[in-house]
């Protein structure tokens, strides 16, 4: 009986976050590349600006939640500074090198370049008066700062399919 409820307790709840974490991971890598290539580029920044914090936010606060029921189980963790030299430990490294990255899009990144892309269809729309090495700077900050956002989503993404991993092993 108590396999039937397995979902419903804290176990259940940390795979289903791992879960939800890394397939939200994986469907935003995927819509996101989806969208890019279908959509205009001033229609693209819009559905990011949207979609983005909500995102970003959904991620930080599911990896939080694995984060704090890994440390639930493993408490010793909490005494513990090396986590390197045990398998938990390990695992808890592997959440948070997937946690701290989505902070750091969610909180730094992702309205830099939301911000960025912004300020660059406004000098588009601005047309002649905008020089064009201007546009070209303003293309390439957003073009920097969303491949900064890329690989931080991307380091997440794999850290999540480590755990996965090094859980089931």
């Amino acid at each position: 009986m108590t396999n039937a409820l397995a979902p419903f307790t804290l176990k259940g709840f940390y795979l289903l976050t791992w879960g939800t974490a890394l397939g939200t991971n994986a469907w935003h890598i995927v819509s996101m590349h989806k969208a890019f290539s279908t959509l205009d580029r001033e229609s693209f920044a819009h559905l990011q600006a949207r979609m983005h914090p909500a995102y970003f936010g959904t991620s930080t606060l599911l990896t939080g939640a694995l984060l704090a029921t890994h440390l639930y189980f493993h408490p010793v963790l909490l005494r513990r500074a090396a986590w390197w030299g045990i398998e938990e430990g390990v695992q808890g490294l592997l959440i948070v090198a997937a946690f701290v990255p989505q902070l750091i899009n969610w909180v730094a990144v992702g309205p830099r370049a939301i911000r960025l892309a912004y300020e660059r269809h406004r000098a588009e729309r601005a047309g002649k008066d905008t020089p064009a090495q201007d546009l070209a700077a303003a293309t390439s900050a957003v073009s920097t700062v969303h491949g900064v956002s890329s690989a931080l989503n991307l380091v997440s993404g794999l850290s999540l399919a480590a755990l996965g991993l090094a859980v089931s092993m």
